[in-house]
């Protein structure tokens, strides 16, 4: 599985990105022509579930993204300044975040795969390049050791003196939950030596709905098919999730349903998430 290192841009990746552009949550220029073919090929799709279900998959992709956005200022405004975002893609997040802070000592480290650092890093604007508290670095989590593996960009990149925050979006349930796990294992064993350590993910669960749905069913495997490969769903709700963090070593577990935040409540009453947000601590 390592010869994954030389992966290209997936098309998921490709039509996240352009939701992201098209939301102002990343600039333009992180846009891609495939991007916004597959975006505006899945409008009517998105039209039809919005009506039926209240949601779609856009929707999902925004409360998802901006409720983890919130969730990141709050780490930052108690103290936090050390972040690495892995599998970052097309994310603006880093961007945004060293914006909105710029008094605050902010370190930003993206790691991904070294294509999509490549091409992302070509997008970035001189200025963007030139930060340095933003560092772009190759990263592949099925890596055990070497220079691409998780305990060397730490080491590489960020203080164990101290706090850090490590986020990942959209990557769990791209892995069987053996392979999961065993990254969350390997992270949290990392994350233990410093002061304080969050990480903050996103996670799609066996919810009934999907029981209930033949359409959700059937985005599932649309998914499926624009990845080629299977999106496992992982554990059955709330308690189980938060059981198996607890389980590899995370000292406090919250497991939040995004649709009942106050961001989620901004996409009104009807829409309903299929994912759940994690906030995982030592």
């Amino acid at each position: 599985m390592v010869s994954a290192d030389s992966s290209p841009v997936s098309l998921t990746g490709h039509f996240t990105g352009q939701v992201w552009c098209r939301h102002d949550l990343s600039p333009e220029h992180l846009g891609s022509d495939l991007g916004r073919l597959l975006y505006q090929a899945q409008r009517p799709f998105g039209w039809i579930s919005q009506q039926i279900y209240g949601s779609n998959l856009e929707s999902m992709l925004l409360v998802r993204h901006q409720s983890l956005d919130d969730m990141v200022r709050a780490e930052i405004e108690r103290g936090t300044c050390q972040i690495v975002e892995i599998a970052s893609g097309l994310s603006g997040r880093s961007l945004r975040m060293l914006e909105s802070y710029p008094d605050h000592g902010l370190r930003y480290i993206e790691a991904d795969l070294p294509r999509m650092i490549k091409w992302k890093r070509d997008r970035l604007t001189p200025a963007q390049k030139q930060d340095p508290r933003l560092t772009l670095c190759d990263l592949n989590i099925l890596r055990l050791n070497g220079a691409m593996s998780l305990p060397a960009v730490l080491e590489q990149h960020v203080d164990p003196a101290r706090p850090v925050l490590v986020i990942t979006e959209g990557l769990v349930n791209y892995f069987r939950l053996s392979v999961i796990q065993d990254f969350w294992a390997r992270l949290q064993a990392e994350l233990s030596v410093y002061p304080r350590s969050t990480y903050l993910f996103e996670i799609w669960p066996r919810l009934p709905a999907y029981a209930e749905s033949r359409m959700l069913k059937l985005g599932l495997a649309a998914i499926e098919l624009l990845t080629r490969q299977r999106v496992p769903l992982h554990f059955a709700d709330e308690q189980e999730i938060a059981a198996a963090m607890k389980a590899i070593g995370f000292r406090q577990v919250q497991v939040i349903n995004p649709d009942e935040s106050e961001r989620g409540r901004q996409f009104g009453a009807l829409h309903k998430s299929l994912f759940r947000l994690v906030k995982a601590e030592n």
